[in-house]
């Protein structure tokens, strides 16, 4: 099989678990990374033995030996760096969210459909939310009709008080910089509950949005240290589909109650309520590997009575992969990235697509709660705002990114 060799652009926490992923995949070898902090890459690059290293992004794109390029920086710049290395004739692969805005994801799909797709290139997002049993199985189920007409879906992502770089005090203050994050709870941790259900119901078609965001919760000055937190810590949205779906998102970093539900998509034959697992002692490789997994509960009626069934998500798991192996590569983002690019599937899930749709209602969610009333999807594409970086100062000199 093909090595495919791998760049990688940011060397900051997420940096990591895409190299405890790759480090998994045999054909798959890591042979540079940038990073504007030479230290920190430094340190990075030694961790992991990989040999060049990069303070100039441009010059990792300029080699011919590299197939794809892992972009895993802050949201403001997925969208140029993300850009340059479709130009550059590469595959990319891009850490979520897709973009802080819908246009500047919208400008990165084009520029795929521009510069990569045609010469065979490809585009992916990280969502790892995708790559799961529970995934598999809820999106089967619905296929199938087991749930009837889908009409509402309730998407909740729920901290009490973590806050990257101010309550989570290892991660970096750019997580609440409006010109590197750009956004807050509802784009960094957001897409992964609203992109999950929006793949199960199969893309569904965006109507209107309503939505407030909030900056409540009190904050340490000393943590500040001088700094402005600048981006949401909750969003709450009410989102109208075609076909008459209707979808409900809460997603906070911070807020003053412990239980707020679980996700679950209602149907009018059944609904699923989607759950965390208990970890299972399992060894490393095996489904699980010791982590909890998604689970599912089915409520229906039968025979006129209530019932509720535990679907057994991850128990069921390792009779689902003896079954069909070629699921190892649908367990996990890069797994499953480059089993496609090396031809071991016929076909990938589209991330970019998928990635593109979540950052429509979450702007659109932005966009009403500014606005004070509901937002149209025509509206969204007309009045979202880029927020990409496109002039960096960096100690090895100026980047103006041409997008």
């Amino acid at each position: 099989m093909k090595e495919i060799r791998v760049g990688i652009i940011g060397t900051g926490v997420i940096s990591h678990r895409h190299m405890k992923n790759y480090e998994k995949i045999p054909n798959v070898k890591v042979v540079a990374a940038c990073d504007i902090d030479k230290a920190k890459l430094d340190a990075w690059c030694a961790r992991y033995g990989v040999a060049d290293a990069y303070t100039d992004y441009r010059e990792l794109l300029a080699r011919d030996d590299i197939d794809s390029v892992d972009v895993c920086v802050h949201n403001n710049l997925h969208a140029p760096l993300s850009i340059a290395v479709m130009k550059a004739g590469k595959h990319c692969f891009c850490e979520k969210p897709m973009a802080a805005s819908y246009v500047d994801a919208k400008t990165m799909y084009e520029a795929w459909e521009k510069y990569s797709k045609p010469q065979g290139k490809e585009f992916g997002i990280q969502i790892s939310s995708l790559y799961s049993g529970q995934t598999r199985l809820a999106k089967r189920m619905i296929e199938n009709g087991e749930l009837g007409h889908v009409y509402y879906a309730r998407s909740i992502g729920h901290r009490r008080r973590g806050r990257p770089g101010l309550d989570m005090v290892d991660l970096s203050p750019d997580f609440y910089s409006a010109e590197f994050a750009g956004h807050g709870a509802l784009f960094d941790m957001g897409i992964y509950h609203i992109a999950q259900l929006l793949f199960i119901m199969g893309l569904p078609t965006l109507k209107s949005v309503s939505g407030s965001v909030f900056t409540e919760i009190e904050q340490s000055e000393k943590l500040l240290a001088g700094r402005k937190f600048e981006v949401e810590e909750l969003g709450l949205g009410f989102a109208k589909y075609e076909g008459g779906l209707t979808l409900d998102v809460m997603e906070s970093w911070a807020l003053h109650m412990d239980e707020v539900g679980d996700t679950f998509i209602a149907g009018s034959k059944g609904g699923l309520r989607f759950y965390r697992e208990p970890a299972r002692p399992m060894g490393p490789g095996g489904p699980g590997g010791g982590m909890p997994e998604g689970g599912l509960r089915f409520m229906t009626i039968q025979n006129g009575r209530n019932i509720d069934i535990d679907l057994m998500v991850g128990g069921n798991s390792m009779y689902e992969h003896a079954e069909s192996p070629e699921l190892k590569y649908y367990d996990e983002n890069h797994a499953h990235w480059y089993a496609y690019l090396s031809g071991l599937i016929p076909e990938r899930y589209p991330t970019e697509k998928i990635a593109l749709e979540t950052a429509k209602v979450s702007e659109g969610i932005f966009l009403s709660s500014k606005l004070g009333r509901e937002v149209t999807a025509d509206e969204i594409e007309e009045l979202s705002t880029s927020t990409a970086v496109r002039r960096q100062e960096t100690p090895w000199g100026i980047f103006e990114y041409d997008f």
